[in-house]
């Protein structure tokens, strides 16, 4: 006799990815692991590196629903921003969660050492 119980509503959701819903999940959940990380980060690159993870993952989330009223990031650790970042974030102009990291940084979130 088959089983004729009805299917729970999240099962599946892999074969859904491009669902909005289901991705929204996803990066909600990525962002929570991000910021994780970044709290139990070393202090210096592995900080710097942990903290654009998370910024990049708060971008995508944006990117998804621009509308969402999400908490601030957590200020950047010393060495995150470029130079020209800032002194664009200390006259209040800069807007992290659209900003890029520096080249060097960016090269190191693409190839990260071992």
């Amino acid at each position: 006799m088959a089983d004729r119980r009805p299917g729970r509503p999240w099962h599946g959701a892999s074969d859904r990815a491009e669902e909005p819903a289901v991705l929204a999940i996803r990066l909600q959940r990525a962002e929570v692991d991000a910021l994780l990380a970044f709290r139990h980060a070393a202090e210096g690159e592995a900080a710097v590196l942990a903290w654009w993870r998370l910024q990049q993952c708060r971008r995508a989330r944006l990117a998804l629903d621009a509308s969402q009223a999400l908490p601030a990031l957590p200020d950047p650790p010393p060495g995150a921003l470029g130079w020209w970042q800032g002194l664009l974030r200390r006259l209040g102009r800069l807007r992290i969660e659209a900003a890029g990291p520096p080249a060097r940084i960016a090269r190191r979130l693409d190839h990260p050492r071992g």
